[in-house]
């Protein structure tokens, strides 16, 4: 007899702890998507947000269940999936599997179709033509700015909120990005074409918009697998020349982290989607980690610039 009640004391136990432990995950998940943080962190810098998250522009339907979207941003990790939305994109009227096939297999673009179709984010009719729930679609850059933003929230276990319209900034326009990390403010600009589509005025936007927020942290994100070295960081560097003169290159040097990750003064990346987007956004935040002390240390030491100069380094606070 004591033995049964033993057991069915076991079994009430067990249950309490599955409850407390969905509490626990859903007070986690809440607290995730809670945007406040990032605001607040916002606000002391005396910015305020008009407009977040906007779901308008995104390619599946605002009405997709919680489950299909974390489906849709475990897809979104692949580069090929990427690729094939843009294709998706492009023929959003009417598509069939061969406008897909530019960067995967017939047999991938037709796993993709499936998975979309069941969904529900494309319909397919009787003709098997294929075509997007939401029209029109004008670009994959919202999308890929929401699954940036997911990204933090999802691996880094930090609130984000993206296509984020500011009132009263020099720069302008939506600032794609922002999360708030280990109690760092962080800074994502999100690039959807390949470096040859990226012009020089849009990297002085890139910095431009640090000065407006003074984030802690800054990255240039361009979704693609080419080098960066060969555009990206020479136009890096001849935005920081504008800005800070001949020393730019020794005061602010464009620096590999390894591969195609770059970084300068260890706190403004560029980042591509070579090997894995996610591992290279961990590398990078580690970095961060790692040379955080020295860094702090160099705001404060460098060398003031020539008068008419921007004498602050890249976006420092204490500019």
């Amino acid at each position: 007899m004591k033995l049964q009640e033993a057991l069915r004391e076991i079994q009430s136990l067990k249950k309490k702890v599955r409850s407390l432990t969905r509490e626990i995950e859903s007070v986690k998940a809440d607290s995730i998507e809670d945007s406040s943080s990032v605001e607040k962190m916002l606000k002391m810098r005396g910015v305020r947000v008009f407009r977040k998250n906007p779901t308008e522009r995104l390619f599946f339907p605002s009405d997709l269940s919680p489950l299909y979207k974390i489906r849709f941003y475990e897809m979104m990790k692949k580069y090929s999936f990427r690729l094939v939305l843009r294709d998706m994109i492009k023929f959003q009227d009417r598509f069939r599997i061969r406008d897909l096939t530019r960067y995967c297999s017939a047999k991938a673009a037709q796993g993709y179709c499936n998975l979309l179709c069941d969904m529900g984010v494309i319909t397919k009719n009787e003709r098997g033509n294929y075509q997007t729930r939401v029209s029109p679609l004008y670009s994959f850059g919202p999308t890929l700015e929401w699954f940036v933003a997911e990204m933090f929230k999802k691996e880094f276990s930090s609130p984000a909120i993206y296509g984020v319209s500011i009132k009263n900034t020099p720069s302008g326009g939506d600032y794609d990005v922002i999360a708030s990390w280990n109690q760092r403010l962080i800074y994502i600009e999100v690039k959807s074409s390949p470096p040859k589509g990226i012009e020089q005025n849009e990297i002085s936007t890139f910095f431009s918009r640090m000065d407006d927020i003074l984030p802690d942290v800054g990255f240039l994100f361009n979704d693609t697998q080419l080098r960066m070295k060969d555009k990206l960081v020479v136009m890096f560097e001849k935005d920081l020349g504008k800005r800070y003169g001949r020393e730019s290159k020794t005061l602010y040097p464009v620096e590999r982290l390894m591969d195609e990750l770059f970084h300068v003064q260890n706190h403004i990346f560029i980042v591509n989607s070579k090997k894995d987007v996610v591992v290279n956004f961990q590398i990078c935040l580690k970095h961060y980690i790692r040379y955080s002390d020295q860094i702090l240390g160099k705001l404060n030491s460098n060398p003031s610039l020539p008068p008419g100069r921007q004498a602050s380094p890249p976006f420092s606070k204490g500019g």
